[in-house]
């Protein structure tokens, strides 16, 4: 989903060289293994208990392509890669394979379809000069309707970087999600089957009669405040309330995504009414959602710090009646 500049934000030193498909700076001892996972394939498990926010996995692209790639790009892009990376490559999930529609898409363009992570160095570029990257570890990472994991492209390390988003336990697999994750089950898993050729059957998915109900209430009512909170600019208060049960149902479905979002329509929200107390709390809860999720060094997070630090500098401040609103729970 789109951000609206005016009430929402869009969320998202150099190393060594290091060669194209490596890890940089794994930890030590690694933060996790790849595995088979029961119904999965192959999976992102865990070694040891991980903090929210802690880095498992930076990886340099094996190879980058543009929208505009073909067939003969991927294959031409994979002879610079050794043998075993080669075999790695074509050994990872085609979520094309055996399709019946008439325009069939060839083994390496359709795994790499399947597979390839947007490097987001320019968010603002037309869809066809966006560019994705093929990652052989991060590739194994599988979808949940409640990720425990996230991503962000690190364009001055030209690296993907995946955090938890909550505290993982040894032996836990980490799971990032490949769609949106609002809406009910039936939405999602079409969406997932039309992109990826397959049902999930996470703990959200394997929910069944009054649990599925709520849930799938409670995540389409989140995303219809998404939008309404944004639109709540002429009404702090409701906005505010709005923003506030967003934040509740995202608790209680275990969703640390979109967080920082609502906590910063909250900020906006103050600010506007001059409410600058409650502004800073709210701007200080945003930073630190973002730092777990993209770093402290993310333009997300580097933005909150600003405002927390001094939200009279934002444009809406004062813009509205003085009022109170209320701060985080």
């Amino acid at each position: 989903m789109e951000s609206n500049p005016t009430a929402l934000l869009a969320r998202r030193a150099h190393p060594p060289p290091a060669s194209p498909g490596t890890e940089l700076e794994t930890p030590k001892p690694p933060s996790y293994y790849v595995s088979g996972v029961q119904d999965k394939g192959k999976g992102l498990v865990a070694t040891q208990t991980l903090p929210r926010g802690a880095i498992f996995l930076e990886e340099q692209p094996l190879f980058i392509q543009d929208a505009s790639c073909t067939n003969s790009t991927v294959l031409a892009a994979l002879t610079g890669c050794s043998r075993d990376e080669q075999r790695e490559y074509f050994a990872l999930a085609n979520a094309f394979k055996g399709g019946d529609s008439p325009g069939k898409v060839l083994p390496a363009l359709a795994i790499f379809y399947t597979n390839s992570f947007l490097c987001d160095d320019a968010p603002q570029s037309p869809p066809a000069k966006r560019r994705r990257g093929i990652f052989l570890n991060a590739a194994r990472a599988n979808h949940s309707c409640t990720p425990n994991a996230g991503r962000v492209w690190d364009a001055a390390r030209q690296a993907m970087v995946f955090r938890t988003l909550q505290a993982v336990e040894a032996g836990e697999e980490l799971c990032i999600n490949y769609v949106d994750v609002l809406g009910s089950r039936e939405e999602r898993n079409a969406n997932l089957c039309d992109h990826f050729g397959f049902e999930c059957a996470c703990e959200a998915c394997a929910l069944q009669g009054e649990e599925l109900a709520k849930s799938d209430k409670r995540r389409t009512t989140i995303r219809r405040l998404y939008d309404e909170v944004s639109a709540c600019l002429k009404e702090p208060t409701l906005g505010m309330r709005k923003a506030k049960l967003a934040l509740r149902l995202l608790q209680e479905e275990g969703l640390a995504l979109y967080e920082a979002t609502f906590c910063f329509d909250a900020f906006q929200l103050c600010v506007m009414v001059s409410d600058f107390a409650k502004a800073k709390v709210w701007a200080r809860k945003a930073w630190e959602v973002a730092c777990a999720a993209s770093g402290p060094d993310g333009p997300a997070a580097r933005t909150f710090k600003m405002y927390w630090a001094n939200p009279k500098a934002h444009r809406l401040a004062g813009t509205k009646p003085r009022a109170s609103l209320s701060g985080p729970e």
